[in-house]
Parts: structure tokens; sequence; C-alpha cells
């Protein structure tokens, strides 16, 4: 059997202090003579933004660098990490740019992850349908027959879960930080 093992990198593997900028009327911020405020990543999974607001390239601009310094690991999922890294190839598929792998890297490094087997991916991309066409195109390519996700985003196991196009053993690991405990729940869908 054929792993195809994924780990998504903010809020799955690490708390991360970066926010996006939604461009609002509403805002208290200002940048180029436009108003905005900064949210959290899990804030626009959640809820969204208003209909006079907007979100562009631009928004995205802190998540271009990683503040290592800041970064909290989330801690059981370093098992995972170390278990997996160990034994096969791993991919980190983000929303993040590739510009921030040597950062991601490091801090991996510094828990003794063995980075000689991750494979980072950086989208530069928060859509839900950017991670599953790259997951469908990889499993296509290479014709892998198990997939293990992990990941923080709801809508992206929920896709997956009811995605009838990806015909293999589904493994998916939903992420959920809460202010003092992290739950981990497990899917499974053949």
């Amino acid at each position: 059997m054929s792993n195809f093992v994924i780990f998504d990198f903010d809020f799955t593997i690490a708390k991360t202090v970066e926010h996006i900028h939604v461009w609002s009327p509403r805002g208290h911020l200002l940048k180029d003579g436009k108003t905005y405020i900064r949210i959290h990543p899990s804030e626009l999974q959640q809820g969204g933004i208003g209909d006079d607001e907007k979100i562009d390239d631009e928004s995205f601009k802190e998540f271009y660098t990683l503040d290592i310094k800041k970064c909290k690991i989330i801690k059981p999922i370093i098992n995972y990490l170390k278990y997996y890294s160990d034994t096969q190839n791993i991919f980190i598929l983000t929303a993040r740019p590739q510009s921030v792998e040597k950062q991601v890297l490091s801090l991996l490094k510094q828990y003794n992850i063995n980075i000689n087997h991750i494979d980072y991916n950086g989208l530069a991309n928060s859509d839900v349908d950017a991670k599953i066409v790259w997951i469908k195109n990889k499993i296509q390519k290479y014709r892998y027959s198990n997939l293990i996700l992990f990941e923080d985003n709801k809508k992206i196991i929920k896709n997956l879960l009811n995605n009838n196009e990806i015909k293999i053993k589904k493994e998916l690991y939903h992420i959920n930080n809460l202010p003092n405990k992290t739950i981990i729940s497990y899917y499974e869908k053949t």
C-alpha cells in the first residue's frame, strides 16, 4: 500500500501569529489609503467576510514570512510528524507561499523532525479547492492507495469525505485548536 501523507502547516503543525488583511469600510487600520481589519485565518474559515469587504493578494502579505520565535508547535502533532517522516516521504501542503519553506523546515528541525523526507508545497492560495485539486492531481499522477491528511480546515475534511472522484482509502485527522487544548478527530472512508 502506498501512503500519501499530508500535513497542513498553520494551526495543524504550529500556531502562528500572521493575520489576513480584510479591506473594510469598518477598518481601523490604514494602508495605502485603504482601511482594513486584521483577522485570523480561523475567523475567515468560520464566518467569511461582509458583502462590502474585500480580500486580495495584498491581504496575505503577512504570510510571506514566518515568525519562528512566535510560533507555538502543536505538541500532539509532533509525534505523528516524527513517525511518518522517519518511515516515508511526507508532504506539507499549505496556503502559504513557497518562500517560507526554509523557515518552516528550520522550525521542524528544532523538534528533531527528519526534514529530509519532507516535501514542502506552498500554494500561495487559501481557497479550499486549491488544496483539493493539488491532492487529486498527486493521487492521479502517483497512484497512491491511501490518503492520510492532517488538517485544521473542516471544509477540506468534509470535501474529501464527500468527494467520490478520489477513490482511495482516506484517513483524515481534523485538528481543532481550543485555547487550552488540541482535539484531534479521526475520519475514515474507504
